[in-house]
C-alpha cells in the first residue's frame, strides 16, 4: 500500500507541473478538475487488477473514470511515475500498453493496437504526446521523444526526435537544428 501511495503522490506532483502545491490544495483540485482525480483511480484501478478478487473493482474504477473524465484509461496497461494527464477528453490508453517515467498525453490521444490483438506500444521515459496523436501498433518510442499533435505513429520512434505527420515522420533531432525542409515548410 506505501508503494501505491508514493507512486499516486509521484503522479500528483507531476500533475502539478512544477507549482507547488499543500494537500488541502490538491484535494481541492482533485474535487474540481477530473484529470486531476482520474490519475489516482487509473493507479487504484491498476493495484486491483494484480489480485483476482479485486479485478471487478479496476474494472468498475476504469468505468468511473471513463463516465467523470472522458477518458479511457485500461487498469492492465503499465505506465510508469509521473504520468501528466493535461486533457481527459478522448483520451485512450490500450490495456497492453507500457510507458516509462514521465509520460505526458493531451487530449484525443490513442495509445493502442492497430489491430484486434495486433499488440501495443512500448514508451520511453519523458515522452509528450500531442493532442489528437495516435501511437498504433506493437512499436518503440524511445526516451524522450515528443509526438506532435495529430501524428499517426506506425514505426518506432527513435529517443530524442520530434515526429510529426500521417504516418509520423521524423523532422527534427533534439539539441539539434531543424532540417532545412521544416524551416522551409
Amino acid at each position: 500500500m506505501n508503494a501505491l501511495r508514493a507512486l499516486i503522490a509521484q503522479d500528483l506532483r507531476a500533475m502539478s507541473e512544477r507549482e507547488t502545491l499543500t494537500p488541502p490544495r490538491i484535494l481541492l483540485r482533485m474535487a474540481v478538475h477530473a484529470r486531476w482525480r482520474a490519475v489516482p483511480m487509473w493507479r487504484l484501478a491498476q493495484a486491483s487488477m494484480r489480485r483476482g478478487w479485486t479485478k471487478p473493482v479496476g474494472l468498475w474504477l476504469t468505468d468511473r473514470i471513463l463516465d467523470t473524465s472522458g477518458a479511457e484509461l485500461q487498469p492492465t496497461s503499465q505506465i510508469g511515475p509521473g504520468v501528466v494527464l493535461k486533457h481527459t477528453a478522448g483520451l485512450v490508453v490500450g490495456g497492453g500498453v507500457t510507458a516509462g517515467t514521465g509520460l505526458t498525453l493531451h487530449q484525443n490521444v490513442t495509445l493502442g493496437d492497430r489491430h484486434p490483438y495486433g499488440g501495443q506500444p512500448k514508451i520511453g521515459d519523458d515522452v509528450t504526446v500531442g493532442a489528437g496523436a495516435c501511437v498504433l501498433g506493437p512499436i518503440t518510442v524511445g526516451d524522450r521523444a515528443v509526438i506532435a499533435a495529430n501524428a499517426v505513429v506506425l514505426d518506432d520512434v527513435p529517443a530524442d526526435s520530434v515526429v510529426a505527420g500521417a504516418p509520423a515522420k521524423v523532422v527534427r533531432r533534439l539539441n539539434q537544428a531543424p532540417s532545412k525542409e521544416v524551416r522551409n515548410a
